[in-house]
């Protein structure tokens, strides 16, 4: 299947600079097989916060930004449009106006006229779109259709209490995707498994390694003899074919612990350990 077209929405945040060409293709892979919005994904990809996002949006578009934290419900605006609508579609009912006439909605894609349409259509009224932000849209349906306060997912940042105990919250938000989008790694415990018990005794050399970047441990682990007169130039061959997919797996697993010593999941201390069991 061939991956979705970019939208009006993805040019936008092109042009803007809060994505370039290659981070686009990744979302746009991502979007292909999880589905959502263009928006969404860029913002859980980490490639951008969802507040630049927005405003993004909004230049783009020439629209006004309508914050959602302190709103006032408008109980009439709500009875107008469908909660599980508002789910499905990522949007929400701000303010009735004009005896009914008017109804103010909130979008993370104003540009969506589909969405647009069947909005009016059951609300029977004409339909003025506002920009706001994915989270910030599901937090206000939370809050003013269901009664329940949203819990912010906690993304890639332990709490300094679970980095001290080394910890990491079950089932974080993580992916590693390759260049083409498609998803390497879903969960950190699938690298890392956060509840094995250290080893214990750890190796004096541990000790120099605790204050070693991923690419100093991986350097020194990676490292082989240099080639002896007794090898034959074959010999010498294998070896530099050897060598050179050492350097590529090498810098896809720097990056790769880069992001997880970034995250927390694990402290270099005890990764050098165990690695040298």
């Amino acid at each position: 299947m061939a991956p979705p077209s970019r939208n009006r929405i993805a040019d936008i945040l092109i042009k803007a600079r809060v994505i370039d060409e290659l981070q686009l293709r990744s979302a746009l892979a991502s979007l292909d097989q999880w589905g959502g919005r263009v928006s969404r994904v860029v913002a859980d990809l980490g490639l951008a916060s969802e507040e630049t996002i927005t405003q993004a949006i909004c230049q783009g578009l020439g629209m006004p930004r309508v914050q959602l934290g302190n709103l006032t419900k408008d109980v009439a605006a709500l009875a107008r449009v469908d909660v599980t609508l508002a789910e499905q579609k990522g949007v929400f009912p701000v303010q009735l106006k004009d005896n009914g006439k008017t109804l103010v909605l909130a979008m993370s894609d104003p540009t969506d006229l589909a969405t647009l349409d069947q909005v009016a259509a059951r609300s029977r009224a004409r339909v003025v779109p506002m920009v706001a932000g994915d989270r910030e849209i599901e937090h206000a349906i939370l809050r003013n259709y269901r009664g329940q306060e949203p819990v912010e997912k906690k993304r890639f940042k332990p709490d300094s209490k679970q980095q001290e105990a080394g910890e990491v919250p079950e089932e974080e938000d993580f992916k590693v995707v390759d260049m083409s989008g498609k998803t390497i790694v879903k969960r950190i415990s699938d690298i890392v498994d956060p509840n094995a018990k250290p080893p214990a005794q750890a190796p004096a050399a541990s000790e120099a390694a605790a204050g070693s970047s991923a690419s100093d441990i991986l350097d020194e682990i990676l490292a082989g003899g240099s080639p002896t007169s007794e090898w034959t130039e074959a010999d010498l061959q294998r070896l530099q074919t050897v060598q050179q997919n050492q350097e590529k797996s090498s810098k896809i697993l720097r990056a790769l612990l880069e992001l997880v010593f970034e995250k927390g999941a694990v402290q270099q201390r005890e990764l050098a350990a165990r690695m040298r069991l």
